[in-house]
């Protein structure tokens, strides 16, 4: 497309103000003038492209430079959803780090919304060597006026943030478009898009579930990777790859659809995270494609070395600098943004202990990225998780100071015991207690758990597969993780039974559970761990013709959630300590062997243990140390887990606690089975079996019946 291109000769009120934290960037509005801010050091001049509506026309309009290498223009007549960009100059010296081209349009590192996704990331007019306009094939900025008294009004649970407890909390990890693309209780234009999690009928599922926290894989602006090829039907499904960190993926929907989610999500008493991807962008390395921040200024925003190379701890050919004064403002501006305008909850920080490296790629738990995410915490109330690790090889589980970290040690655990392998137990024990020792918990508050996300194998997967089978990626099969500690099941009803197992040994583990999508109704991939770029059915939920597997697993999980719910003995997050409790004279936690005694040294090091159980202390004592628990004692508990022992296991249950008998509460095996007169519980291979003893003021009461969570379907609904 050929466009009609003017230089304004225009007067343009140098303001001249000191980049100070309150000064604004990207597009503001003051009485009745607009200012246009973008931040540039080495640049010679910088332009602002203001287009037509149809995009056919261009005015350029040069800012003024002040001390803090802030250019401005402060505009008349501007009008909400006026189209922009920027063109700058300077040197092209890749040995400095300089990639100047003025023929490359670029978007706005604050602009709070884009015109269109990038539709063609191959184009040839977005690389950064030649000397082709790139305008026709960028998405273009677009001015934004926030007008929070209109929101209020209009979206009045925006800000009425539901504020749950990180104990009481339960993550769903989802992708917008994946979860409703095929909805059929949906209307075809709520499918795939915020409108869908707006819909009494989604809110309704996620509180069947029992979710108070729904976590979005990253929703702004994305491009595909290199390695992605069109033709052969392949896309940035996930959105891992940020052009934008302000501005909503055009595939989801509007600003407006998102706050009527966040505003119906909240009058439901949920919570709304956001996945945030602040270690590298869209634009890839030196040689790569001209969007944005790489034109403006490179080395401000990138991590390069003396010689002007991108460094790259990420894997993806760059990685961003969250170390200079810029990116501080990014990462405020942006969180700030979601937090107060926007509602949101709370972010889960890719790859974080990557943002986490200082200038010389050292962790640093007290450096700029950790400490802007904790004090934006504190000043809007919102929650921050991560992943502890650097793409790099760094591992900093433990060390991610404020924030809660995801564990993936909980992860390879949980499979590996269920997949029946040995010397685990140990590992085992430190993670369902809520901590990482052996026997007795540690760090317990600082954990996310999972036993499925995103990146890997779901949890049907695991169960249903040795190898990964990433050949639809087209990368040869060589991409995606090859430790997935998973195998294939010697039945369907193990398969299932493994799943249920493993999904209660996340939900009712100590620390913070996370569900990732279409893992309670057995969501395949068929192999795929890595289907990033899979934006199909392979990935899609699949809401139709639902097995009697798939239906109970579906109850199951709300068994599990409800149990979690009303419980303080499993949504705490305080350390057990294996200390005796005065009121009873039994520890807060005893872990027995199968002959009913407590397990001694030589038990924890017997490489052919595949059992696991304990004793939970619920006695008048401290179930909570925290005094905002709303209950501080429980009944007795005793879990029962077991891996595979090649045949059934009497075991001999020791006395509760609180002196009264044991009632079985579930069975993964879905069988109904009763105590042994002897004192023994029948233990299945791949079962996962939880007891209770009531306290003795509640012994009259019925034993627990959680048949009344059955679901009450109705018409057609699949679910």
């Amino acid at each position: 497309m050929k466009y009609d291109t003017i230089t304004a000769e225009l007067t343009i009120n140098s303001i001249g103000i000191r980049m100070t934290k309150n000064f604004p960037l990207g597009v503001s509005k003051h009485g009745k003038k607009t200012l246009f801010s973008v931040y540039s050091e080495h640049a010679h001049k910088i332009e602002l492209c203001l287009f037509s509506d149809d995009e056919k026309s261009e005015t350029r309009i040069p800012l003024t430079k002040d001390e803090n290498n802030v250019w401005s223009a402060d505009l008349d007549n501007i009008k909400p959803g006026q189209k922009y960009g920027y063109r700058a100059y300077g040197e092209f010296a890749p040995q400095k780090g300089l990639y100047f081209n003025p023929n490359k349009l670029l978007i706005d590192p604050f602009a709070k919304d884009l015109s269109s996704t990038l539709k063609d990331w191959e184009d040839p007019a977005l690389a950064l060597t030649n000397n082709t306009d790139s305008a026709y094939a960028v998405p273009k900025s677009v001015v934004v006026f926030d007008d929070p008294k209109a929101d209020a009004q209009k979206y009045p649970y925006l800000h009425k943030k539901p504020q749950t407890e990180w104990k009481d909390t339960v993550i769903y990890e989802a992708n917008v478009k994946g979860f409703s693309a095929i909805h059929p209780d949906l209307p075809e234009d709520e499918r795939g898009t915020f409108k869908a999690f707006a819909n009494p009928e989604v809110i309704q599922y996620l509180k069947s579930l029992g979710i108070t926290h729904l976590e979005l894989m990253p929703v702004t602006t994305t491009c595909g990777g290199l390695q992605l090829k069109k033709e052969k039907g392949l896309s940035d499904y996930w959105g891992y790859n940020p052009i934008n960190h302000f501005a909503l993926d055009k595939r989801y929907g509007t600003r407006e659809d998102f706050k009527q989610m966040v505003n119906e999500l909240h009058k439901a008493g949920i919570e709304v995270g956001l996945d945030v991807v602040y270690n590298h962008t869209g634009e890839f390395g030196a040689e790569h494609n001209l969007l944005s921040y790489k034109g403006l200024d490179a080395p401000n925003y990138y991590r390069l070395t003396p010689d002007g190379y991108f460094i790259d701890t990420t894997g993806c050919k760059n990685s961003m600098n969250t170390n200079t004064p810029i990116m501080r403002r990014l990462l405020e501006d942006s969180l700030n943004y979601f937090a107060k305008d926007m509602g949101v909850d709370g972010f889960r920080f890719d790859l974080a202990g990557d943002c986490a490296l200082d200038g010389n790629t050292r962790f640093d738990e007290n450096g700029q990225f950790l400490s802007v995410i904790r004090q934006i915490s504190e000043e809007q109330g919102v929650k921050i998780s991560g992943e502890p690790w650097s793409a790099m090889g760094g591992y900093y589980r433990g060390n991610m100071k404020g924030m809660m970290e995801w564990n993936d040690k909980h992860e390879a655990a949980v499979r590996s015991f269920y997949r029946g392998d040995e010397y685990i137990v140990p590992e085992l024990a430190g993670h369902i207690s809520g901590g990482e020792g052996l026997w007795y918990g540690q760090n317990t508050s600082k954990y996310i758990r999972y036993v499925a996300a995103h990146d890997g194998f779901t949890a049907y997967d695991v169960v249903n597969y040795n190898e990964k089978n990433n050949w639809a990626n087209n990368e040869y099969n060589n991409d995606g993780n090859n430790n997935n500690h998973s195998s294939v099941s010697p039945s369907r009803e193990i398969a299932f039974r493994r799943i249920k197992s493993m999904m209660a040994a996340n939900i009712l583990s100590r620390g913070v559970p996370m569900i990732c999508a279409g893992d309670e109704l057995a969501r395949t991939q068929q192999g795929n761990n890595n289907a990033y770029c899979q934006d199909n059915e392979l990935t899609w939920l699949n809401w139709k013709h639902f097995s009697p597997e798939q239906r109970d697993l579906y109850l199951h999980i709300r068994k599990l959630t409800a149990l979690r719910s009303n419980h303080p003995t499993f949504a705490n997050l305080d350390v057990f300590s294996g200390e005796i409790v005065p009121s009873n004279g039994r520890k807060d936690i005893e872990w027995i062997r199968p002959d009913g005694q407590e397990m001694q040294n030589g038990d924890w090091n017997n490489q052919f243990n595949h059992i696991l159980a304990c004793v939970i202390n619920g006695k008048n004592g401290e179930v909570s140390k925290n005094p905002a628990s709303h209950k501080n004692s429980d009944d007795d508990f005793m879990i029962l887990m077991c891996g595979n022992t090649y045949g059934i296991v009497d075991f001999k249950l020791p006395t509760p606690p609180n002196k009264q008998k044991w009632e079985l509460v579930f069975d993964t095996t879905g069988k109904h089975k009763k105590i042994n007169d002897n004192g023994t519980y029948s233990l299945e291979p791949y079962s996962y079996v939880l007891l209770t003893s009531r306290k003795p003021e509640r012994t009259n009461e019925r034993t627990i019946d959680f048949t009344a969570e059955a679901l009450r379907a109705k018409g057609r609904t699949s679910y």
